[in-house]
């Protein structure tokens, strides 16, 4: 079985999570499945720029970036939120590979352009996964290594790209054709206007909710890279809360518990 699992950044802020996911992460490459996880780390980001003065801007639930904070996020992403989630799987007696989308050339992206309607927005160092090499993942496969990827990837004359963490995983699961995609997020699942938990989505409602704002800000992005990564191999994708001690084995073994299943 191959497993994409993307952490949200609130997860990485709490110690028991954090070890809660490592002990889970571990258990599931030990039982044999090819596990890659991708990180973003948002608020660490967002803190960071605070104390450098730099003020943080979001459009669509995506981060405006521009040449300075495309190198903050470099060094907050792919430095230490990546190596903390490293050190937490480690402990675990289980071997990590900590890289960024940059390492063996594993992602490379264009610039992203926020279109709505006739106006185009330039987002700065924003960008749209276009190729997925794997060789540097098989390989971690093959020694029984468990990949942990920050979102960030090679554009066009070697710049690094901010990318969207739900992008990001959502690019990989189609390019492994993962069995399965999982999302961790704060939310839990997709909410409706009425603050009701919605526990399935069909790809085809993701359009018309984001057009009548059922959805907003952070979830915007994650669901319209539900709709592109169900456009391929992969079958179903759940969102479920990281804070459950032992969620994502329940979730693999039938027993569901809150969250929202993003289907075909």
């Amino acid at each position: 079985m191959k497993l994409v699992i993307k952490i949200g950044g609130a997860a990485g802020e709490d110690r028991k999570t954090r070890l809660g996911l490592a002990r889970q992460i571990a258990q599931l490459r030990r039982g044999g499945a090819d596990v890659v996880v991708v990180h973003g780390g948002g608020e660490r980001l967002t803190q960071t720029l605070r104390r450098l003065g730099i003020a943080a801007e979001f459009a669509d639930g995506l981060r405006v970036t521009d040449r300075e904070t495309r190198d903050v996020a470099l060094m907050v992403l792919a430095g230490i939120v990546n190596k903390q989630w490293v050190a937490e799987i480690e402990m675990q007696g289980q071997p990590a590979l900590g890289i960024c989308g940059g390492d063996g050339r594993l992602m490379e992206a264009r610039k992203l352009l926020l279109r709505k309607g006739r106006q185009v927005r330039d987002l700065g160092y924003v960008g749209r996964p276009i190729q997925v090499n794997t060789a540097l993942l098989e390989m971690a496969f093959e020694r029984s290594m468990v990949p942990v990827v920050a979102s960030m990837a090679l554009g066009p004359k070697s710049e690094y790209y901010n990318v969207n963490a739900d992008d990001f995983a959502a690019a990989l699961a189609s390019r492994l054709e993962a069995d399965r995609l999982i999302y961790l997020t704060e939310s839990g699942g997709v909410w409706d206007a009425r603050q009701r938990l919605l526990p399935k989505v069909a790809a085809s409602e993701i359009a018309d909710m984001i057009r009548k704002g059922v959805v907003r800000d952070g979830m915007i992005p994650k669901l319209r890279s539900c709709q592109r990564v169900l456009s391929g191999a992969v079958r179903e994708i759940d969102i479920i809360s990281g804070k459950a001690p032992a969620g994502i084995l329940e979730l693999l073994n039938g027993r569901r518990g809150e969250g929202t299943r993003i289907v075909k």
